[in-house]
């Protein structure tokens, strides 16, 4: 069918934009009167349909959005069903069916990042629908779009302080969308540089400690503190930055050992193989050339002991003190950065 659409994917930045676009185009063509969008969940199906039964007014095609896929009683109890229950679940089985019966003067089109694939409704949709996925972006796409968007914004960024940008603040397209516009602002007009991103850029809890392990591995314990104090600084939770740097090191580890085994492998094998994101394992990959095993290992035991230290007393932290904690992982950075 060429009426029947689903858009879906965890990446909602560009799915929202697609709906912008078509919505933009649409109401430049045949007018917004011809334009629903309904709420999936709250809506009732025979709402829906009359959306998508009525006649275009003054044109010749009518756009219906129907955001969140229509679901039976959250409150539905399973040893005692109800007679709004079956009433539901006879009005699913109605929209499903009605799907093969859409009018081509109606596009109609299901919006649901994360559908539960197990629901008939579901199962339908798919078999008659153009489904558009949208999949989170990584490596040089990603920088692309970052590129991309600044232009929108009226600045400019290289690829490489794209890429920079992107370590910084992640891989959320909302966040980035909002740094790109703040450094627009701050830039006015003239491109965007690597200065004017740590100026403004807060980064992420996960960037933070990316850019802390990769001083690890220069021996820059300067660098490494900074980032450290950078993160406290930000109000972040110390002891959920302490665990973050505990998982990268058990990461360096077991990417190491993985390597070890396939030394010819590809960041999506091992990202498959751990169950991380790919992004993820390309760069600890990337970090693992700045590092011995045995370092690493012996790294590892300092950061148990102090793990053990904080479930046991022995360094005490609070919401509003964090400072025997931060000391601790100060050391161990000294400790690290001074030893051969």
């Amino acid at each position: 069918m060429d009426n029947l659409f689903l858009f879906t994917g965890d990446d909602t930045f560009r799915l929202h934009a697609q709906m912008k676009s078509w919505k933009e185009a649409f109401k430049e063509k045949y007018g917004d009167m011809n334009l629903a969008v309904l709420n999936g969940a709250e809506s009732e199906v025979g709402d829906m349909i009359s959306q998508i039964e009525a006649m275009p007014f003054l044109g010749e095609k009518r756009l219906i959005f129907i955001e969140g896929l229509p679901e039976a009683p959250k409150t539905r109890n399973a040893d005692k069903v109800t007679k709004k229950d079956e009433a539901r679940d006879e009005e699913l089985k109605r929209l499903t069916d009605y799907l093969e019966k859409i009018p081509e003067t109606s596009v109609m089109v299901f919006v649901q990042p994360a559908p539960d694939k197990r629901k008939s409704l579901y199962k339908k949709i798919v078999q008659l629908a153009t489904v558009k996925e949208f999949i989170p972006l990584t490596g040089i796409p990603l920088n692309q779009w970052v590129e991309n968007q600044a232009k929108t914004h009226g600045t400019s960024i290289s690829s490489e302080d794209a890429e920079y940008l992107v370590s910084l603040a992640g891989q959320d397209l909302w966040r980035i969308d909002q740094e790109l516009r703040k450094l627009s602002a701050y830039r006015e007009g003239q491109p965007v540089d690597r200065k004017a991103i740590d100026q403004l850029v807060i980064p992420t809890i996960e960037a933070n400690v990316f850019h802390l392990t990769d001083a690890l591995g220069a021996k820059d314990h300067r660098k490494a503190v900074q980032n450290l104090h950078r993160t406290m600084a930000a109000g972040e939770n110390l002891r959920q930055t302490f665990y973050m740097i505990v998982r990268q090191f058990r990461l360096f580890l077991q990417v190491g050992g993985y390597l070890n085994n396939y030394p010819s492998t590809s960041p999506a094998n091992i990202a498959t193989f751990l169950k991380i994101h790919p992004f993820v394992a390309k760069n600890t990959m990337g970090q693992l050339k700045h590092f011995k095993l045995e370092e690493l290992k012996s790294a590892y035991a300092r950061l148990l002991d102090i793990d053990v230290a904080l479930k046991t007393s022995g360094i005490r932290i609070t919401t509003d003190d964090q400072d025997e904690l931060a000391m601790a992982i100060e050391r161990f950075i000294l400790r690290f950065c001074t030893t051969a």
